[in-house]
């Protein structure tokens, strides 16, 4: 009977391993409703010291567009995933606006931000809960390294995330504050975030309020708000402010690339730990 045990634990084995080469590379798929793509390295650390990075679009970007390097390219975390052996998923939201293209999303990050999704009150934090936890499960991804990234509307979802759960143990928000007003962000104790800011947003201004340039009616906290609700929680905070850059995440990540001689990715990657060779 042990020996049948054994031999029946080790197929298991044998399939999970399978099921993970076989999904190597990018695949479009669905998940209660919503399509995003999960990014499988050649090479995946051993199970259940694996990480996962969840990546958000902004406002009327989706997860398609990040993947296939047509937009948000500092978003883009293929290549250093295949360095680190790490999965990646990057999701998408709902539609933006009944007025606009279907494909044109949107998280409801609070505070009005952003579109439909924040009009309706559509629970982007379950859905990424939700979706995390499958992705957990089917690639047994160690709970403990789970991160997550993301530009203006999506950085302002990946900082509510942050705030009212316990999923990621660290994050980088580009160019999106966290937009809640109630300061309740007792999950991210311990945690760690990264805060990427252009001087020059005129979109999402560093200093609050509502942007001049952009679609977007809504009133933005600042950058300063974030900080104060993320310390006084215990979370690790540090705000990088990126000199004569503007909303754009291209922008970001070219002012990011003369200065430190790294890509956005690249330094995400090395925030979380993620550089080097898989476990």
């Amino acid at each position: 009977m042990r020996c049948t045990g054994m031999i029946l634990a080790w197929a298991l084995l044998f399939l999970s391993l399978g099921a993970a080469a076989a999904a190597q590379g990018a695949t479009l798929e669905n998940f209660e409703g919503r399509s995003l793509i999960v990014f499988v390295p050649s090479h995946l650390a051993a199970p259940s010291t694996r990480a996962l990075v969840v990546v958000l679009h902004g406002g009327l970007g989706n997860a398609q567009r990040i993947e296939s390097g047509q937009s948000e390219h500092g978003l883009n975390m293929d290549a250093e995933a295949e360095k680190g052996g790490f999965v990646v998923a990057y999701l998408n939201g709902t539609a933006a606006s009944r007025r606009l293209a279907s494909d044109m999303l949107a998280w409801n990050a609070g505070g009005g931000c952003c579109g439909q999704p924040a009009a309706n009150n559509v629970d982007d934090v379950r859905y990424i809960v939700d979706t995390v936890e499958h992705l957990i499960a089917r690639f047994d991804i160690d709970r403990g390294r789970v991160f997550g990234i993301g530009h203006s509307n999506g950085g302002m979802m990946t900082q509510r995330v942050m705030c009212e759960t316990g999923l990621y143990a660290a994050a980088v928000s580009i160019a999106g504050p966290l937009n809640l007003d109630d300061g309740n962000c007792s999950a991210a104790r311990g945690r760690r975030i990264l805060d990427i800011h252009g001087e020059d947003d005129a979109n999402v201004p560093i200093r609050g309020g509502q942007g001049s340039k952009g679609v977007s009616d809504a009133i933005y906290m600042s950058e300063e708000h974030t900080r104060q609700n993320f310390v006084k929680a215990g979370a690790s905070f540090e705000l990088l402010v990126v000199a004569g850059a503007d909303h754009k995440l291209d922008n970001l990540n070219l002012a990011i690339g003369k200065t430190e001689g790294q890509s956005i990715a690249e330094k995400a990657a090395k925030f979380f730990g993620l550089r080097g060779k898989p476990g």
